[in-house]
Formats: structure tokens, sequence, C-alpha cells
């Protein structure tokens, strides 16, 4: 893939599809030549003009025209299945999240460079995310979908490391580490394995400390948590954190 100036998720998303040239992607501001004009790629319906880079280009890349658009063929997941081609609006990208990556992931196979999740393959994501030998290596972007309805990867950050860098949560971009999400995510853990992941977005109340001590949730957790549910880093440790046990 050749990156002459701004390298966005959208041409990571393309990979070799990228053609850079003179002009400036509608929606990420990637350099691009002009086979895809914006009148014919952005929908009369569009009207967050206010998130895209260049509202006056004339022109969409290729990634942002793969990226924006409805699916077409097979697309290979996170866990290493493929998901078989339904229709082509059941397939759209934006209905997933993603790890997109320079190169083959795993890194040194042949493992497709962009691979979709969904809610089902958080364990998975959390895996990666937390432990930096299952990091690809930059660039890469890390895009998770709550609602599955808007367009995220034209907006999503590029990693350029593995020590500190972004992760898109929706429409927020929320920076962090490995070792710190990792240790968020046990005090996030410690809650919703026992209370449910819904706990972690409720700010505690005398009715949460009753309920927590007779689930054995410490009344410390619960302190802690609520000095910091409000953060960012919180925000993604609340997303990725594990499931109520049920007993």
């Amino acid at each position: 893939m050749t990156i002459t100036r701004t390298l966005t998720a959208s041409m990571l998303f393309a990979n070799n599809a990228h053609n850079p040239g003179p002009y400036s992607c509608y929606y990420c501001g990637a350099d691009c030549d002009g086979a895809h004009p914006a009148k014919t790629h952005v929908k009369d319906t569009f009207t967050n003009r206010d998130i895209v880079k260049y509202p006056a280009s004339g022109y969409v890349c290729a990634g942002c025209v793969m990226s924006t658009g409805d699916g077409s063929g097979d697309m290979p997941m996170l866990d290493g299945t493929v998901k078989t081609f339904t229709t082509p609006r059941g397939m759209a990208p934006r209905m997933y999240s993603w790890l997109i990556t320079s190169t083959g992931y795993p890194p040194g196979t042949d493992t497709p460079y962009k691979l979709a999740f969904t809610k089902a393959h958080i364990s998975i994501i959390r895996g990666i995310l937390t432990d930096p030998e299952q990091l690809p290596p930059p660039p890469f972007a890390v895009i998770l979908s709550e609602s599955g309805q808007k367009q995220l990867i034209f907006r999503a950050p590029v990693a350029l490391s593995t020590d500190n860098f972004p992760v898109m949560l929706e429409d927020e971009t929320i920076d962090m580490s490995p070792e710190r999400l990792s240790a968020r995510l046990e005090l996030a853990g410690r809650i919703s394995v026992k209370l449910g992941k819904p706990t972690l977005r409720e700010t505690p109340g005398m009715t949460s400390y009753i309920t927590a001590r007779k689930a054995g949730v410490s009344e410390k957790d619960l302190m802690m948590w609520a000095s910091v549910m409000h953060e960012p880093l919180s925000r993604l440790a609340a997303w990725l954190a594990p499931p109520k046990i049920k007993e």
C-alpha cells in the first residue's frame, strides 16, 4: 500500500485498493484520485457535514467507498471464521466492529488484514487490547461499534504505537495502553461478573451498595468504580468487561 500523505483508517480498510492522487477524500481526508465522485457516493440524505474532513471535496477515496457502502462478499471474522455473504445491507461494514491492520493478522500469517467482529467476540478483542504481544504491528485501527447504525471507519484514528494508542468506541476516541486498560478491566470485571455489565454505567446509590454486598462485591470496589466511571477509559472498560456469571 502506498502512503503519500495522511494515513487514515479508510486507507487501511482499502489496503492495496487505495489509489493516491491530487484530491482529498470528502469523508476521511486521504489523498485520492478522481475515480469516485462525491456526487455518486455521498447520499443526498447525508447531513453530517460537520464530521467529514473535506466537505467541499468532489471525490471520495476507495476505502470510504468500501466502508460506507453495503457489503459485497464473504467477511473474515476476528475469531477465524468467515461470515458467508447474505445480503448487501446485511453485510454493511457499519454494522460491525473492526480490527484493521496494515499486514496479515495474527502477525506473520496470511490472515486478512481487516477482521470484523460483533459483541459476541468481546472476549477476543479484550484479550488483544490488553496483551501487547497480541496487538498487530502499527499502523492499525480498532473500531468498536455499539449501535451498528453509524459510519465510524472514516472517523476512526490510526494507532501508530502499541504502547499508547487510540481506540474508537462508537463515535468517541479513547486513548489507552494495554497496562492501563488491564488495570481498569480488573476493577470493572470484579463488579460485572457479579452484578452484570449494566451496573457499570449506573451511578451507585444506597440500594446499589446493598445489592453489591449481597452479591459478594466489595464496597471498596464499588466506591473505586464510582470515582472513575465517567472517565473515557472506564467507558471502554465497561464495554469490554465480562458479563455476569450465571450461577
